[in-house]
């Protein structure tokens, strides 16, 4: 398992204590150092024990393990000269955050094993009422995997949300459980990603995961509540056991919250807010990883091109298994089968126009935020004209992330 634990190193070990200098694996360095390397056997002891705790479900002697192995480490880190900022009163915190992300990791690794979970899971991220459920009904057309227990279609959504029950009930009691909600714009609580309460609901989207999609091929998994829990996953996507995607449709702010207003009758200013949020949260937690922005005007003008981006996202390029997995998907999917899934999408889907009326605007002038409009352009833009560029599109938001602290935190 390559996990922060596989990979002793400085680097790795800043999942357990922030060191300033992460450019030396620690086996290296032990290699050229007698006195290190006995420091950092009993840290890589204390850890071997912790990781045994935590597969017998002993939480309690792991972050005592891990907080000996911490102490271990400080100490091989302290003759190379290396200092850290980690006080001794914040040993157990570190130690117990780290016993939460190795627990999921575990849990994770056991549920691969017994192909409960497919190799890759397809993610699709986004704001409602951005595409989200037309790219996934697209997917799913294509032999993509939908969930079994599907949200019903309805006069919101003729074509279906393509969505999980079960996924957005647990989404949904989590945000609950931190007093938060879907339709909330404020951050979400300092530490939650580290807690015990975090990983015990990685521990059941685990169990539904496996339940729903049964461990078939590119489960495609949509749920808005993802744009800011996906940070809750990181174990899963620092442990690399599982191949991952991310699909984001973004469509014009305006658009949006039009749309909203008439589905749901959201007011401009908490739709604007939402936009916001689900936007910035969803780059920011997909950086580095497997993505694709897919702009929802191209989508309807041209769903071919965006089924082979999205087709083209997921098709691995080193993992053996992902190959073995993509071209049993290539075999069973002939070009017919991807033409019938384009079909899916009706450009009647888009049926707001982005201008905001003059009441709600109003409205909007009266309220404490004045400038959601112009931020929220800014970055439409900044996504729309960088979609080949991550880099840049990154840069931009985060010029713009200042100017809404009180919902980016």
């Amino acid at each position: 398992m390559r996990t922060s634990l596989a990979r002793e190193g400085v680097r790795g070990a800043c999942c357990l204590i922030k060191t300033t200098d992460a450019s030396h694996h620690l086996t290296e360095v032990a290699n050229g150092d007698v006195i290190t390397a006995c420091n950092l056997a009993p840290y890589r002891a204390c850890i071997l024990y912790g990781y045994k705790h935590i597969i017998n479900k002993d939480f309690q002697q792991a972050h005592e393990e891990c907080c000996q192995a911490i102490i271990y480490l400080q100490k091989g880190l302290a003759h190379l000269g290396i200092t850290t900022n980690l006080k001794q009163r914040d040993i157990p915190t570190r130690a117990r955050c780290f016993v939460n992300s190795l627990a999921s990791q575990a849990e994770l690794q056991q549920a691969r094993k017994k192909h409960k979970i497919a190799s890759q899971l397809v993610f699709i991220l986004g704001m409602h009422r951005s595409g989200t459920s037309a790219i996934t009904g697209m997917l799913a057309q294509a032999g993509f995997t939908a969930p079994t227990d599907q949200i019903e279609a309805n006069i919101v959504n003729a074509k279906g949300f393509w969505e999980s029950v079960s996924i957005n009930k647990l989404n949904e009691d989590f945000l609950q459980q931190m007093e938060s909600h879907w339709s909330s714009s404020l951050p979400l609580p300092a530490g939650w990603r580290e807690s015990i309460r975090t990983r015990e609901w990685r521990s059941s989207l685990i169990k539904i995961i496996s339940k729903t999609f049964g461990g078939a091929e590119l489960p495609t998994i949509k749920d808005p509540r993802f744009c800011e829990l996906i940070l809750g996953l990181e174990p899963w996507l620092e442990s690399r056991l599982i191949d991952t995607s991310f699909i984001i449709p973004v469509r014009n702010p305006i658009e949006v919250c039009n749309s909203l207003l008439q589905a749901q009758g959201t007011e401009l200013e908490t739709a604007l807010r939402l936009w916001i949020k689900s936007i910035f949260m969803s780059e920011l937690a997909t950086r580095g990883y497997r993505r694709k922005f897919i702009s929802f005007d191209a989508l309807l003008e041209n769903p071919d091109n965006a089924l082979e981006e999205c087709i083209n996202l997921v098709r691995p390029i080193e993992d053996p298994e992902g190959k073995e997995v993509f071209a049993k998907y290539t075999k069973s999917h002939r070009n017919d089968s991807l033409s019938e899934a384009t079909s899916f999408i009706d450009k009647g889907l888009k049926r707001q126009q982005a201008l905001i009326a003059d009441d709600a605007l109003t409205a909007i002038n009266k309220s404490r935020i004045i400038k959601l409009p112009a931020i929220a352009e800014k970055a439409y833009n900044a996504i729309l004209t960088n979609l080949a560029d991550d880099r840049e599109m990154s840069r931009l938001l985060d010029e713009l992330r200042p100017c809404a602290p009180d919902i980016l935190g």
